[in-house]
């Protein structure tokens, strides 16, 4: 495909993509009573660390300890929000962030890509896919606590990985890799990746060290705070967490963690298609639009047709450092009880989703071919038409069930 041809599709593609958004954010506004995150922030304005009572807040992100209520998360996401909240209160629109999240994520990938010798045109090609046609665009746009805080710290990781394979700077890579951590505590296992990169000597051991000085800094601050609320400087509130909303709840009976949630992990990650849309309940009949998102997940060749471009197994220098950090984070994530509930996709991969995309990149190089370009406009045209339909709306299609 000629360059000029790339960039015509891309912009109109681009712009499909953001009028889809602005959509489901309509849609999706009626999650706009959770603002857990800005309750949060207002309380860090008075010196608490708690919120206080309210019979309103999630019950599924909530934990209560000495008869106290807290997020079990990490801090940062209401700690950026404590300006906007100190402004406007707690009316502040809290996926905002999310929002900040798809445009930072945006141009992180585009710096990695650059970074791998793809052009212009392509390194854009490869920011739309990541951002519209990943877990990351319905996770950033629907207004839950966790998803919010999750679009908040993977590009971070992002951002740790444009900085390695540009500016090279230690010291802010550890920085990001820190924050990233005062999301979600898992997030620190990407480090692994430049452990790795390490032992292959592609880091020196001053460059290793100042990285991992503020990731041990962050650590503790992050054990503080556990610490304050939970008295345990390793509890994050998982432990306590008031009981999950059906159907949820009924994972936990048979093991908060274990091997048994894997399979149903890894079928909603790898298999779980659409739901069949049907005239009746009792025959097979398809109805327009034909399919609907599950909202157990579906495999991440459905949202990000992209990544089957994977079984090209092709490596370059990075790929096994990717796998392996890839591998060491999806582990914990598929003996977890909660697979995700009222997603579009498997969203528990954006934790990893960074180092997948990193191990695509060869399969991609030297240019984006044809193939490429089709499956990032089928992922993305699939992805704005579909995410709504977790609540049976079709915006883009004029009808609603």
């Amino acid at each position: 495909m000629q360059e000029k041809n790339k960039k015509i599709l891309f912009f109109a593609l681009l712009i499909f993509a953001i009028f889809s958004a602005f959509l489901i954010l309509k849609t999706a506004a009626i999650y706009n009573w959770d603002i857990s995150l800005n309750l949060l922030a207002m309380q860090f304005l008075k010196g608490h660390i708690s919120l206080e009572p309210n019979l309103d807040l999630p019950v599924g992100d909530i934990s209560i300890y000495n008869g106290k209520y807290y997020i079990y998360f990490g801090p940062l996401a209401s700690i950026i929000l404590i300006p906007a909240v100190a402004i406007l209160g707690k009316s502040f629109p809290q996926v905002v962030l999310g929002i900040v999240g798809l445009i930072i994520s945006f141009f992180a990938v585009y710096s990695i890509s650059k970074s791998f010798k793809f052009s212009k045109v392509d390194s854009l090609w490869l920011s739309l896919f990541f951002v519209f046609s990943t877990v990351l665009f319905s996770t950033s746009v629907i207004n839950i606590t966790s998803y919010t805080v999750e679009a908040i710290g993977m590009p971070l990781i992002l951002l740790a990985l444009a900085e390695y394979f540009s500016k090279k700077r230690p010291l802010v890579m550890g920085i990001l890799l820190g924050l990233a951590m005062l999301t979600r505590i898992t997030l620190v296992l990407a480090a692994i990746f430049f452990f790795i990169e390490f032992i292959k000597k592609r880091l020196s051991k001053k460059q290793i060290a100042l990285i991992f000085i503020p990731i041990m800094f962050f650590g503790l601050v992050y054990g503080g705070y556990n610490y304050l609320r939970f008295n345990s400087f390793t509890e994050t509130g998982y432990g306590y967490h008031i009981q999950d909303p059906y159907p949820l709840s009924k994972n936990k009976e048979y093991a908060e963690r274990g091997l048994i949630h894997i399979p149903a992990n890894l079928y909603s990650f790898f298999v779980k298609p659409p739901e069949p849309i049907l005239y009746f309940r009792d025959g097979f009949v398809f109805k327009f639009p034909f399919i609907k998102a599950d909202p157990w997940g579906m495999a991440i060749w459905f949202t990000s047709p992209l990544f089957l471009l994977l079984f090209r197994f092709k490596r370059n220098l990075y790929y096994v450092p990717s796998l392996v950090t890839t591998v060491a984070i999806a582990l914990p994530i598929f003996t977890w009880y909660s697979i995700g509930f009222a997603q579009f996709g498997y969203r528990y991969a954006l934790d990893f989703l960074p180092f997948l995309f990193l191990m695509l990149i060869p399969s991609l190089q030297p240019k984006l071919s044809k193939p490429a370009i089709l499956l990032i406009t089928l992922g993305v045209v699939f992805n704005c038409l579909y995410i709504a339909s977790l609540w049976d709306e079709y915006p883009l299609l004029g009808i609603t069930r």
